[in-house]
């Protein structure tokens, strides 16, 4: 495809850009390295915009990050860096309309490839849905800036287009909310367990021999990544030993690549040492937890709020990796309004910038709590899609917006280490737990009230009588027995009653009253929400 190159542009670029620091902030948000069709001239612009977030500039800097990160001589040496130099211009205008050159002719290079790759699938028999999906997006365009789809309709009618489809962060129904080789955003308040909705993509892709690699800027040890990956593991049914493994290895490379970069940012031999494990072990996904405090730890720090500042982060850092095919989650804050319009941008936009939410290319993701969990007490966490690029994401209609799932998180204490049970529900099915649940915590707090009134330990048979006895004198109908067990479950979980084994009869005494908020209403206050006696 050398008849959609253009050398003398990219040299011009990258040589003004080493000579005059306004010509990358004049570009940098609409080229990406990407878009260069010599590699090595994609990994010059990279490096451009590293020693730019570190506020220096010039061919010496230049050439001593690329030498930190062993890609000197692969693009050809000091030399080469050099000659591009003499290739720069000082005027902000020549490097932008080459720019807009360069973008032109990588979307068309995107097209003819995507298209080869078509033809070749096809003759071989196979099903190109990934390259189709790329060939819809892409188009061909002329001069005129027309595009030609007859080759994307012809597959459609023929049966062999297909969409993109997301295959990350599987909910129980099987869908699922990320896409492999695209960039994902998820943003929620503190407290709403986003870390732990990354650590659970993770451990379905371990459990089905997948590597993956976790960049932890907020931690300072990995403490929390191990408590948080292994308690996860633990709820899912996996024994010690085979997490020992995913962190460890055994007959194989181990499974999670933890990094915790030394100076906090990502230095460029971090990036390096990033780089070759995905490509190496080709990882499919990569979590970035947290986008404050990777962009925060640069020197001189990066600020969130401006386009320039997180467009050189992401091209710097984060597209190497997406380009390397996996699949990028950045783990970040939201906007402090939590009262914003849903369809405003401050109403589904991670903090900063509107350039973090426009480099997405796959998910964005907003987290909103509807119960707060910890390590002692059960969580919800609904998740809104803000974002979807591609378009596959199965979701419902609320409120006006879209929920993709339900975070729900269940502690289990045992013997050995403490384990937690993650399950990101359907909207449906989390809708027809949460009704189903209702009346369970009416039970569990009328139950308490029958043992408080007994002020003894008293027989679980004893108990299901006096509750019903209590129900029909109310004009009931009585309970029905799974949910007065699903109640004595919940209360001998979470402590609420002591359990005491006499004879073959199994008796409760009460803790501590429990009283059934569910954290918007009373739970008495909704009896008639399923219609009829719901009993």
């Amino acid at each position: 495809m050398k008849h959609l190159t253009n050398t003398a542009a990219e040299q011009l670029v990258l040589g003004s850009c080493i000579r005059n620091a306004d010509a990358l902030d004049a570009i940098v948000e609409k080229l990406g390295a990407g878009d260069f069709a010599d590699p090595r001239a994609g990994v010059v612009y990279s490096a451009l915009c590293r020693i730019t977030m570190a506020g220096k500039q010039g061919s010496v800097a230049l050439v001593e990050d690329l030498r930190a990160a062993g890609e000197l001589e692969a693009v050809g040496g000091d030399r080469a860096i050099t000659y591009l130099e003499s290739k720069g211009k000082k005027s902000t205008a020549d490097v932008v309309e080459a720019a807009t050159v360069l973008v032109d002719l990588a979307r068309k290079r995107d097209q003819a490839a995507a298209a080869a790759r078509v033809a070749r699938t096809l003759a071989e028999g196979g099903d190109p849905i990934e390259d189709l999906d790329k060939l819809a997006g892409i188009g061909e365009t002329n001069r005129e800036g027309w595009a030609d789809l007859g080759s994307v309709l012809d597959a459609i009618v023929s049966g062999t287009h297909r969409k993109l489809e997301p295959t990350l962060l599987k909910r129980n129904d099987g869908a699922a909310l990320l896409y492999q080789g695209r960039l994902s955003w998820l943003a929620a308040p503190p407290e709403s367990m986003k870390s732990w909705l990354a650590k659970l993509c993770c451990v379905q892709l371990m459990e089905e021999g997948q590597p993956v690699v976790y960049l932890d800027f907020e931690e300072a040890d990995g403490t929390s990544c191990t408590e948080r990956v292994c308690s996860i593991a633990l709820g899912r049914g996996h024994s010690l030993d085979t997490v020992r493994a995913w962190f460890k290895g055994s007959d194989t490379q181990p499974r999670l690549f933890y990094y915790r970069p030394a100076t906090g940012g990502l230095s460029t031999a971090d990036r390096a040492q990033i780089l070759r494990v995905v490509r190496g072990q080709s990882v499919p996904f990569v979590v970035l937890d947290g986008v404050a405090a990777a962009m925060g730890s640069h020197t001189p720090p990066l600020e969130e709020d401006k386009a320039r500042d997180v467009s050189l982060w992401l091209a710097g850092n984060v597209w190497p990796l997406v380009h390397a095919g996996a699949g990028v989650l950045c783990v970040d804050h939201t906007v402090k309004n939590n009262q914003a319009a849903a369809g405003s941008y401050a109403g589904r936009s991670p903090r900063g910038s509107g350039a973090k939410l426009a480099a997405v290319s796959g998910t964005a993701l907003m987290a909103e709590v509807r119960q707060a969990g910890s390590a002692w007490t059960r969580g919800e966490v609904d998740l809104w899609l803000v974002k979807d690029r591609p378009g596959r994401v199965q979701v419902s209609s609320r409120s006006g917006k879209r929920l993709a799932g339900t975070l729900v998180s269940t502690p289990q204490p045992t013997n050995v280490v403490e384990c937690t049970k993650l399950e990101l529900l359907s909207p449906e099915t989390a809708a027809e737990q949460a009704a189903e649940k209702r009346w369970d915590l009416i039970a569990a707090e009328q139950l308490c009230k029958v043992l408080q009134d007994y002020g003894q330990p008293t027989a679980k048979t004893d108990l299901r009588e006096a509750l019903n006895k209590r129900r029909r004198e109310n004009g009931g109908k009585g309970w029905r027995g799974e949910t007065i067990t699903k109640a004595f479950e919940f209360l001998q979980t979470n402590g609420w009653v002591a359990t005491q084994k006499v004879g073959r009869e199994e008796t409760l005494a009460l803790v501590k009253l429990y009283k059934a908020d569910l954290g918007l209403v009373h739970a008495d206050d909704v009896k008639g929400e399923r219609g009829g006696d719901p009993y």
